[in-house]
C-alpha cells in the first residue's frame, strides 16, 4: 500500500512540476538590420532606437519597443512619423496593422543581415 502512494505522489509531483516549467517559446531577438523586399534598410539596435533608412537615401530616427499577443506571443512596435505602433514586425514580416500581423495576412518579408 505505501508503495501505491509513493507512486501517485511521485507522479503529482512530475505532473505539478511539468505543467510549472513555463511555456516553452522561445524570446525573439528583433535587433539588427533588415531589409523589406523593396529596399527600405531597418536598424534596430539595442537601446530600443531605429533607423530607417529608404532606398533615396531618406533616413528617419525612432524607437522600438517589444509588446505581447494576448496569447504571449511576441512582436515589435515600430515608431515612424511620430506614430508609436506603426509598423508591426513578427516573425520576420512586417505588417502596417496590428489585425493584419495577427491574421497573418499582408506581410511584407523582410531579410536580416548578419
Amino acid at each position: 500500500m505505501q508503495k501505491i502512494i509513493s507512486f501517485i505522489g511521485g507522479c503529482i509531483f512530475l505532473s505539478v512540476l511539468v505543467s510549472c516549467g513555463g511555456s516553452g517559446t522561445k524570446k525573439q531577438d528583433f535587433s539588427g538590420v533588415f531589409f523589406t523586399e523593396s529596399g527600405i534598410r531597418f536598424e534596430l539596435k539595442t537601446d530600443s532606437t531605429t533607423l530607417i533608412q529608404f532606398k533615396d537615401s531618406t533616413t528617419y530616427e525612432g524607437t522600438w519597443s517589444i509588446s505581447h499577443t494576448e496569447d504571449n506571443q511576441e512582436y515589435a512596435n515600430i515608431e515612424f512619423g511620430g506614430f508609436p505602433k506603426y509598423y508591426y514586425l513578427k516573425d520576420n514580416k512586417l505588417y502596417y496593422k496590428e489585425k493584419d500581423m495577427l491574421d497573418d495576412q499582408f506581410a511584407t518579408p523582410v531579410v536580416y543581415v548578419n
